[in-house]
């Protein structure tokens, strides 16, 4: 039988395993990093291996910062887009696969080697309401509609220990919270958004930045998978509704996001804060479908043109069709006299 450890044993080998999980760390950095060029594909892996399965939070405050470092690596291979010239590239939807914001706090660097916070908190802060369900938050954009819509899926009820819990329970909280285990919520916030050169303010360059400006307008939000009878509480809650936030509330919930880099797969994207100061939340998406980077500036402008004189064509035959309907008529009350025809009098 091993005698059981002292304190100060027990400290020790505590401090040998902070001390081989940050050598493991600047191992993985280290290697990555071999070439000299962090690829995309290198930045997918890694995200995947930072963060805990089916979530977006880190698995530690040191694993985020890999991330954001290897992030900033991959900056420095490309120059950013500038809209509106490359603005067509973002077309599409893609899958948000990295957030600064969900990733959990990131203290200073000197603080990296602390241990990774306990699994039991990461898993209640995993289970509780509301909480974005890892790769579940979609960002649908449309260029030529100026769309941003992202899709969120969230859980509405705690789900885990604390779910099992309250299933448990008599009456009608635990028979919502069974309803309500298998079900999500599908949130749609449906944005607005201007680019820099892209005329919004009066002017339009070809490259002008990299910056959009994003205002959200409606949020729809949708029940899936809750199981229920048609007499019992749940029953009473709407599957679907809608909300239209007034415009004089809007400029609250709008913000400005900068694109440093964009390929036809991956997209970094950072938010500018409204204080030089503050925070500023790191994004990564990765393109849903594996679709192409869309059309560049001047075939938007030569798509905008065709379809202004698509649409300038169709009203134009619109009115001819309908002078010559007008006319005849009339040419028919013209030629008839009597109830005959002029070919049909008699000589």
């Amino acid at each position: 039988l091993t005698a059981p450890q002292t304190p100060a044993q027990r400290g020790r080998s505590a401090a040998r395993t902070v001390a081989k999980s940050a050598m493991l760390s600047l191992l993985q950095l280290a290697s990555l990093f071999a070439t000299g060029l962090v690829t995309p594909s290198q930045l997918t892996t890694l995200i995947s291996s930072s963060l805990r399965p089916s979530s977006y939070l880190a698995t530690s405050p040191a694993a985020a910062r890999r991330v954001a470092d290897a992030c900033a690596e991959l900056e420095a291979t490309a120059p950013p887009p500038l809209w509106p010239r490359d603005l067509r590239r973002l077309d599409g939807s893609w899958r948000l696969i990295y957030s600064s914001a969900l990733a959990g706090p990131q203290p200073p660097s000197p603080l990296d080697g602390l241990p990774a916070p306990p699994a039991a908190l990461l898993a209640a802060v995993e289970s509780a309401p509301f909480a974005p369900l890892g790769g579940g938050v979609q960002q649908n954009v449309d260029v030529f509609k100026r769309r941003i819509v992202n899709v969120v899926e969230l859980s509405p009820w705690p789900t885990g220990s604390l779910g099992g819990l309250l299933s448990s329970a008599p009456g009608p909280l635990g028979q919502a919270s069974k309803q309500l285990q298998a079900a999500r919520v599908v949130l749609e916030l449906d944005h607005s958004f201007s680019a820099d050169g892209d005329g919004s303010d009066g002017a339009r360059r070809a490259a002008a930045g990299s910056t959009i400006s994003l205002t959200l307008e409606e949020v729809r939000r949708e029940l899936e998978g809750a199981a229920g009878g048609g007499d019992d509480a749940l029953a009473m809650v709407p599957r679907a509704s809608s909300y239209s936030l007034p415009p004089p509330l809007r400029p609250l919930a709008s913000g400005k996001f900068a694109t440093t880099y964009l390929s036809g797969s991956l997209r970094i994207s950072r938010a500018v804060p409204p204080l030089p100061s503050a925070p500023a939340e790191l994004r990564v998406f990765v393109r849903e479908g594996g679709g192409d980077e869309g059309a560049t500036w001047q075939e938007e402008e030569d798509a905008r043109t065709a379809a202004a004189e698509e649409e300038a064509a169709a009203a134009a035959a619109a009115g001819a069709d309908a002078v010559e309907a007008e006319g005849g008529e009339g040419g028919a009350v013209e030629e008839q006299e009597d109830g005959l025809y002029f070919d049909e009098v008699p000589d």
